[in-house]
């Protein structure tokens, strides 16, 4: 026969077990779940893939593999405000994101361009041109950034001359950042933006 109070014990640990999990998947934030694909246009459309501690090189491979209404899938690359408000707006609306993945790199020290997708192509293959330098430099030919104040550090384990990778980070309000790339436990990598079309 069994114990009467192990039973009560067990039923209420399984019941809390329960609550914890469904909390986790329904009422968590947004941004821990991958999202819908979100149509900006009838030819161009957004998802965010939720991949913890995936490294920017295969997040890159794994959204070249995606599509859309025969549109290929590429890490996303940001021309402009409106299309930035549109991302963080749809994809994430109930939670930002820890660190997210974009389609920029710094391919030589305080050069910052998008790198995949039909921007990639620019500049003989070297992808085009957006920010140069640091929290001291400038958007280029006209081009979008919106990088958060911290995004450049001098010194330590993200200086500036170990990062590689744009991404989108959120303090309460998102911004770009910088990142390692590396899919480093510290950054809590949450994921990477997809592009189609575009």
């Amino acid at each position: 026969m069994k114990n009467p109070k192990i039973v009560i014990v067990a039923a209420v640990l399984a019941g809390i077990c329960a609550a914890w999990a469904a909390w986790q998947f329904l009422l968590s934030p947004s941004a821990t779940r991958s999202s819908a694909i979100i149509a900006a246009s009838p030819r161009h459309a957004y998802q965010f893939i939720a991949a913890p501690n995936i490294t920017w090189d295969q997040a890159r491979r794994d959204a070249a593999k995606l599509s859309w209404q025969g549109h290929a899938g590429y890490l996303a690359t940001i021309d402009d405000a409106g299309e930035y408000q549109f991302i963080v707006d749809r994809l994430f609306p109930h939670a930002y994101p820890d660190v997210t993945y974009l389609g920029g790199r710094q391919t030589a020290p305080g050069e910052w361009r998008w790198v995949t997708g039909p921007r990639g192509a620019a500049d003989g293959g070297k992808g085009t041109l957006f920010w140069r330098g640091d929290e001291q430099g400038t958007v280029q030919g006209g081009r979008y950034a919106n990088w958060m104040s911290t995004a450049f550090q001098h010194g330590g384990k993200w200086d500036v001359s170990k990062v590689c990778c744009v991404t989108i980070f959120s303090y309460g309000v998102p911004q770009f950042s910088a990142s390692l790339g590396d899919g480093n436990d510290d950054e809590h990598v949450a994921g990477y933006v997809v592009e189609f079309g575009g």
